[in-house]
């Protein structure tokens, strides 16, 4: 009996010093660290791992969403102003690049901020960031934790 209770006791202290090593796990939700984000057109680069340190909104959208649309323009239209201390991350989930490059022209978007996804990358994307439900934009603070979803713009003002 008592070497069951040691046992159990040295698996218990050993999990808990080794799990001190790993960071907090990865997911969409508030206070999580946010999930990784590759982009084949991206030249494999992570645009989150190309802005650490930096606030970043990261919004998804597609053309056939029209609330997940109109949050992109509005987006991309605050984060123009020279007062916000955020970048804005864009990432279209269109099945189609034609239509992609026609509405960043159309909403007259800032086209280097808009980045577009494959069909492979979708279901992945999907899936990590939760968005089975709707199309979301997170705020990401400097350590790439998400501090906001959908956040409004009193809450991106308020970034420093």
């Amino acid at each position: 009996m008592n070497k069951t209770l040691l046992t159990i006791a040295v698996l218990g202290l050993l999990t808990l010093l080794t799990s001190a090593y790993y960071s907090a796990p990865a997911d969409s939700r508030i206070g999580y660290k946010a999930p990784s984000l590759v982009l084949d057109g991206n030249n494999g680069l992570s645009p989150l791992q190309q802005h650490l340190g930096e606030n970043v909104l990261l919004t998804f959208w597609t053309s056939s969403d029209a609330d997940s649309r109109l949050d992109n323009m509005r987006y991309d239209r605050i984060s123009r102003d020279d007062a916000m201390h955020f970048i804005h991350v864009s990432v279209n989930l269109d099945r189609s690049a034609s239509v992609f490059n026609s509405v960043v022209t159309i909403d007259d978007l800032n086209r280097s901020t808009q980045l577009t996804s494959s069909l492979d990358e979708q279901e992945g994307i999907i899936n990590r960031w939760r968005l089975d439900d709707g199309f979301h934009s997170f705020l990401i603070d400097r350590q790439g934790t998400i501090v906001a979803v959908d956040p409004d713009v009193k809450t991106l003002a308020a970034l420093k």
